[in-house]
């Protein structure tokens, strides 16, 4: 770090590679104590179905019209312990969230060459937009450069996207710990947009209806 100034930016990719070394260090214990054990209990108690988790997807505001079906496949691929499939199916997914969301605020989200071709940026780009800390929050941001677009964090989006991550590299707790934080991201917004709906005399468990249209449609 830059000693005379917590604010140069020497300081700041400093305090960004530490961050998200704790991160990294902190995501496999997580992997190792809970997610796993928790996925293999799971397995073993009840039986889950790709349309329960398309039905979760759909009913969850944070998933992008028409992308329901490819968020539903890649969260049931990681239950059935598939994470190749899983980690290809949600990353990408993920930057149209960010891009979706920045669209819906009026943020531009293309550049424009010299040649007058008009093409959409990535996902670093996307998350370095000022608008972004104020739609998913600053510690959703973090998480979001952490995991799938910082060269000191797995970049994910990079690794995936250009097939730099190897069969290998699949299982590794990076991987798991990146589906399991896009289907508690898709659970929470699901659970909060129910809570949302209900009148004060209402309640809701922590366990989302997936009988009916999506809550954002139907809110009743």
């Amino acid at each position: 770090m830059d000693p005379g100034s917590e604010e140069s930016p020497e300081s700041k990719r400093a305090i960004r590679a530490e961050t998200i070394g704790q991160l990294g260090m902190l995501s496999g214990i997580v992997v190792q104590a809970c997610i796993l054990p928790g996925l293999q209990v799971l397995l073993q108690e009840h039986r889950f179905t790709e349309a329960e988790f398309v039905a979760i997807a759909q009913n969850s505001p944070i998933v992008p019209p028409g992308r329901a079906l490819l968020v539903g496949k890649g969260l049931f691929a990681g239950f059935e312990l598939d994470f190749i499939t899983a980690i290809h199916l949600l990353v990408p997914q993920v930057e149209h969230m960010v891009r979706w969301q920045l669209k819906l605020h009026n943020v531009k989200t293309t550049t424009l060459d010299s040649e007058g071709v008009e093409t959409e940026v990535g996902l670093s780009a996307l998350l370095e937009k000022e608008k972004v800390a104020e739609i998913f929050g600053e510690d959703l941001t973090f998480d979001l450069r952490a995991i799938f677009a910082d060269p000191f964090g797995p970049n994910l989006r990079n690794t995936v996207v250009h097939g730099l991550l190897e069969s290998g590299e699949m299982g590794s707790h990076y991987v798991v710990y990146a589906w399991w934080w896009c289907l508690k991201l898709v659970l929470d917004d699901l659970i909060a947009a129910q809570r949302e709906a209900l009148t004060p005399h209402e309640s809701v468990s922590d366990e989302p209806d997936l009988s009916g249209p999506s809550a954002k449609e139907n809110p009743s």
